[in-house]
């Protein structure tokens, strides 16, 4: 690589990790600098392609599955009742998800980069666990005494910390400096502490799966053992508070009769089923003000029919539930029905193909690459906070921003780990070659 190319990749890996810290402090703000960071990104790639004087698109296995969905949310989009929200939807968040994947792979070079770009994601996650822990306990980032951090809801931050904690996890066990170990236990035992105060069991059960993955990927069966030793360990240690939150997880015959539970989900669950069954193929369109304008009509209407339902069963048989008052939901509190509401049969089906291909290809690059090298512990630790994210689909989604941007810089550091893989071990077939020769 020239002088030149050098330094525009550099460019774009710092506009990469500033971009990473300013969505993890202003979420939902900034929004200037954020565009000047994408803009950067997308400059670094077409001043590259000046440079070299051709079409710079490295070849991904995710290439075709995201034209493809794409094109087809162009088209739901374009059947929806809300088409003008829909397009500013797609402008507004999807855009930017496939910028970030496509710039990385394309304008990032080096191993070297990576580390750092991962460095800086892992030193932005601890601070801003730290500042949670300070605003939970003077109260100025907490609500209804949770931790919530800079993301106005406690499931925003669990959801960014498990992304992040089984990659510190991960480099924990592969570096062998005292000094690093120590600062990347710090940050798992910070990390860790937050998650607790996020008060989030869907938090808790993820990465408690998160913990198992890496278990098993790593082969490390003291892992499962530290768990197991762990739990019972945690109920005796923390505020009772903490201890029945979490027993909760496991009253399986109480799910879908306490609202302390599951609360509007079940609610919620039901109605989007009932949404689909109106609009399978296409679904409503892309954009959650869709499903908080559509979601209140269904409400009503199962609402009445439970009534009528109930009309003939004599009133002291009949339990009363206390009526919270609940906000205005903007997702169907699953993945799967989050997908298939918004963008109907088809564009389910394509978002689980671009999963299936990202695991597919990440477990493929894990069995190929050495035990000792950092790129397996890299993918183990990156799979398995996806594997976190995901299984926080079941009672939630994460196909939403914030929470989306941070997949997709994930995402593209998973592809690019697997991509310079890819070219080491072409050039190392190649030297072999010519040293044959």
């Amino acid at each position: 690589m020239n002088t030149k190319n050098s330094k525009i990749s550099q460019v774009s890996e710092y506009a990469f990790i500033t971009y990473f810290f300013i969505l993890t402090f202003f979420p939902f703000g900034a929004d200037v600098i954020k565009m000047m960071c994408l803009v950067t990104m997308v400059g670094c790639l077409a001043y590259q392609m000046v440079l070299e004087k051709r079409i710079i698109f490295e070849k991904t296995a995710l290439n075709i599955p995201i034209l493809v969905f794409f094109i087809y949310l162009i088209i739901a989009s374009i059947f929806s009742k809300n088409t003008k929200y829909c397009f500013e939807t797609l402008l507004h968040d999807y855009v930017p998800y496939f910028i970030i994947f496509f710039c990385m792979v394309n304008t990032i070079h080096s191993i070297e980069q990576v580390k750092r770009i991962i460095k800086a994601m892992l030193i932005t996650c601890g601070l801003v666990c730290a500042y949670g822990l300070y605003g939970y306990y003077t109260g100025i980032a907490a609500r209804d005494d949770r931790l919530i951090a800079t993301f106005k809801y406690h499931s925003r931050i669990a959801k960014y910390i498990s992304l992040f904690l089984p990659i510190a996890i991960c480099l924990f066990f592969y570096y062998r400096s005292i000094f690093v170990r120590f600062w990347l236990g710090c940050l798992v035992f910070v990390s860790g502490y937050a998650i607790v105060l996020t008060m989030s069991r869907a938090s808790w059960f993820a990465n408690m799966v998160a913990v198992i993955y890496i278990a098993f990927m790593l082969k490390k069966k003291y892992l499962l053992i530290a768990i197991i030793a762990m739990c019972p360990l945690l109920f005796v240690l923390l505020p009772s508070k903490y201890s029945m939150h979490a027993k909760t997880i496991t009253q399986y015959d109480k799910f879908f009769s306490s609202n302390k539970i599951l609360g509007e989900r079940l609610m919620c669950w039901k109605a989007s089923i009932a949404i689909i069954l109106d609009h399978p193929l296409l679904g409503i369109g892309p954009g959650k003000r869709n499903f908080r304008d559509i979601y209140e009509t269904y409400r009503k209407e199962i609402r009445e029919k439970e009534k009528k339902s109930l009309g003939d069963i004599p009133a002291k048989t009949i339990k009363k539930k206390k009526v919270q008052k609940v906000e205005s939901l903007s997702h169907a509190h699953n993945i799967i029905l989050h997908m298939w509401v918004e963008t109907g049969i088809f564009g389910l089906a394509i978002f689980l193909w671009m999963f299936t291909i990202i695991f597919y290809r990440t477990i493929k690059a894990i069995k190929s690459i050495a035990e000792n090298r950092f790129e397996k512990m890299l993918l183990v630790g990156v799979s398995a906070g996806l594997v976190s994210l995901i299984s926080h689909g079941l009672t939630d989604i994460f196909w939403k921003t914030p929470e989306s941007l941070f997949l997709w810089q994930v995402i593209g550091v998973l592809f690019l780990i697997i991509q310079l893989e890819g070219n080491r071990k072409r050039k190392d077939i190649l030297s072999s070659h010519s040293g044959n020769s």
